[in-house]
């Protein structure tokens, strides 16, 4: 099997951009990408659209945003309104084990992707220190108003796991407000009307690079020990789609590496593919938010089951929830070591 760290050093000299390539003289092959959110933990498929890599497969891809968040994403999978789901594997897991034939075929992102940004004022009125120990940390959140996407979205259960973690009762101890999306939190977060906001980068870099913000862990580093390895980003589908569409399972994912692989060994060029994607972010915060996710991006797209059964023991904390199917079950690198040799 393909580990996570081991693949850079042979892919560093693969010519892949420029290339032609097989799949240039097939039909394109239309797939629908269901995301939940827009932040830099999908950035292999901005980078791949981008650098054109999903055209030179062949491949017409379209990736829509549920703002609703990642349940309604995977619905989109479910229905057939979407061909894959890309994001934090626990919501396909759970669907899993109620029955629903998912499989996570793709690993892109494997430490936790969003973050909790506190104001400069509630950190210091908190006492925020770099020394302090994790469980010290989480209990700074004690009588402050944080901002979330959505009840029961990805970013409340953050809060939820993290002041658990602190010894505190999310629901008596932290005002969680479900507010919406970037632009919300940040308008918010402007005016005093919330102590923090928890959402992935760039929004986070803004809140820190701009406002004065302090990042209450590192979790892109795996400062945060419960969570960390986790895998947060990940490719899947459903069972079906994946036996008929194998070849276009393929084409993607290699899109999808070789963007991951121009992101560490051509950064700038990679950086400038995304520009449209975020238009309205300074250069310099994206050249922050860039440097701060990039520690979280393996060298391989395969699946490790430790970063599954973190998601496990994530929905046990927050959930209560026991229900599981076995990890081997979930996943498959099949496809990974199929697109290895052709990269």
């Amino acid at each position: 099997m393909t580990t996570r760290r081991r693949f850079l050093a042979s892919a560093l000299a693969a010519p892949f951009i420029g290339c032609a390539y097989p799949a240039l003289s097939q039909a394109a092959a239309k797939i629908v990408i269901a995301q939940p959110s827009a932040g830099f933990n999908y950035l292999p498929v901005y980078v791949a659209r981008g650098m054109g890599l999903f055209r030179q497969e062949g491949l017409d891809v379209d990736a829509v945003v549920f703002e609703r968040g990642a349940s309604a994403a995977l619905t989109a999978v479910l229905g057939g309104e979407a061909s894959v789901y890309v994001g934090l594997p626990a919501v396909p897991l759970q669907a899993r084990a109620k029955g629903q034939k998912t499989r996570i075929f793709g690993a892109l992102y494997d430490q936790w992707g969003s973050e909790i940004v506190l104001s400069g004022e509630a950190a210091a009125r908190a006492g925020l220190k770099p020394s302090m120990s994790n469980n010290e940390k989480a209990a700074v959140l004690r009588g402050l108003k944080i901002a979330v996407a959505g009840a029961g979205s990805i970013t409340d259960l953050l809060v939820r796991h993290v002041a658990k973690f602190g010894g505190l009762d999310p629901e008596r101890d932290v005002t969680i407000i479900p507010i919406g999306g970037g632009a919300n939190m940040l308008a918010a977060f402007a005016q005093g009307k919330i102590d923090g906001y928890s959402l992935s980068s760039p929004t986070s870099t803004v809140g820190m690079a701009t406002m004065g913000g302090a990042n209450l862990f590192d979790f892109s580093r795996g400062e945060y020990e419960p969570l960390r390895g986790l895998l947060y980003t990940a490719v899947s589908a459903r069972d079906e789609w994946l036996g008929a569409e194998g070849e276009t399972a393929q084409r993607l994912l290699r899109a999808l590496w070789r963007a991951q692989i121009a992101m560490r060994v051509r950064p700038e060029e990679a950086k400038a593919s995304i520009t449209e994607s975020f238009s309205k972010i300074d250069k310099r915060v994206i050249d922050r938010a860039w440097d701060a996710i990039m520690p979280g991006f393996g060298a391989s797209l395969a699946v490790e089951p430790n970063g599954i059964a973190r998601n496990y023991d994530f929905l046990r904390t927050v959930r209560g929830e026991t229900a599981t199917s076995p990890i081997p079950d979930t996943y498959t690198n099949a496809i990974v070591e199929a697109v290895q040799p052709t990269l």
